[in-house]
């Protein structure tokens, strides 16, 4: 009887993916060990939140995903004409029950944080924020332009 080894292997992940998150682990600077199936670190920062900037006829409106956030997870703040949105998403991965394995964890925590100088139009004053089904929706309405002044007719005196 011939002695063999026997190999673990994730029934949810290939020898191609290993290999490529091993190197993407290396680009990043991260070891193997402290990267995430995904390849990115834990607590690592997103440089973007990518965002669809609308524009209205009222208002500009704001959209990004957001997933796994809530309202405490989101900052929308003004500060001299810049709107500056930032947040941070925590992922737990804790095991409840001491039977349970884990067999691949890609979901990963992350900081973001973007900025928006306001146009001229922008009413500061009634900027809103709302997260619905993991989408942030900032609206930044409009105001009303400037009244025209009307045209008038200078009288022209002699000196």
């Amino acid at each position: 009887m011939a002695l063999t080894t026997v190999k673990f292997v994730d029934p949810f992940f290939s020898e191609m993916d290993r290999a490529m998150n091993r190197f993407i682990s290396n680009a990043l600077g991260a070891s193997p060990s402290t990267a995430t199936a995904n390849g990115s670190r834990p607590g690592a920062t997103h440089p973007t939140l990518a965002m669809d900037i609308i524009e209205k006829p009222n208002a500009y409106e704001l959209h990004a995903d957001t997933p796994g956030m809530s309202p405490e997870d989101v900052k929308v703040e003004l500060h001299d004409g810049v709107l500056t949105i930032g947040g941070e998403r925590k992922v737990s991965h804790i095991v409840k029950d001491d039977g349970d394995k884990v067999w691949r964890s890609e979901r990963s925590s992350f900081t973001f944080s973007r900025a928006f100088t306001l146009p001229e139009n922008a009413n500061p004053e009634e900027i809103t924020a709302t997260i619905d089904k993991g989408v942030l929706k900032v609206t930044i309405p409009k105001k009303d332009p400037p009244a025209k002044p009307e045209p008038k007719r200078i009288a022209v005196k002699s000196v």
